[in-house]
């Protein structure tokens, strides 16, 4: 899918006033690039509910395009809204990014009476911006119950390299007396580092 936003150059605007007046304030950076920008808040919630940091979104500044990705997101602490966005202007190079993963099959351990654990829902990788896949199809259908499924076990399309550890498990199918043990064990996860609450600085 194209996701696309318009943005505007940021001169004398203070970042408060933008937000009063429904804007956000952000900044658009790179290996050529450091302009401050504000975009349309209600444009900006629309794109980012579909895009999220996964995809690569098209500003539109001054009658030129420019493909970003979301780097980071700041939000006010109370009302969970948006205070300030930052695009990362992409080039050739490759970049650190988080794919989704789809799951799909039905697990042979589930037919048994398994639970499925999803442990990661994405994964870090190394990609060429021209070669950022939608997701990573991981087929679940041979796991027994016990078995699990790892990084090292992905196919990986063209240009994508993995970044995080091989031996890392992203999926297995335990028994159902062993899911309230779990949930009990594992810490709650953390915000995605694109998330970070608190008002930013006004400088930005």
């Amino acid at each position: 899918m194209d996701y696309r936003l318009k943005a505007y150059p940021r001169e004398q605007e203070k970042p408060e006033a933008l937000r009063q007046a429904g804007k956000l304030p952000g900044v658009l950076y790179g290996k050529d690039v450091n302009r401050k920008i504000y975009v349309e808040l209600r444009e900006f919630d629309r794109i980012f509910r579909q895009a999220s940091i996964h995809h690569v979104i098209t500003l539109e500044l001054e009658g030129k395009e420019q493909d970003t990705l979301i780097r980071q997101v700041n939000l006010d602490k109370r009302r969970r809204r948006p205070e300030h966005v930052d695009f990362l202007a992409l080039s050739d190079e490759p970049i650190l990014m988080y794919i989704p993963l789809k799951f799909v099959g039905t697990p042979r351990g589930v037919r048994e009476g398994g639970v499925l654990d999803a442990i990661h829902r994405d994964i870090q990788v190394r990609v060429s911006p021209r070669a950022i896949p939608e997701y990573i199809e991981v087929d679940v259908s041979d796991l027994g119950i016990g078995d699990a499924l790892h990084t090292s076990d992905l196919k990986l399309p063209p240009g994508v390299s993995l970044a995080i550890d091989a031996k890392e498990a992203l999926v297995a199918v335990v028994p159902p007396e062993d899911v309230e043990r779990l949930s009990s064990e594992v810490a709650p996860a953390a915000e995605p580092e694109v998330i970070k609450k608190g008002k930013t600085e006004e400088s930005s």
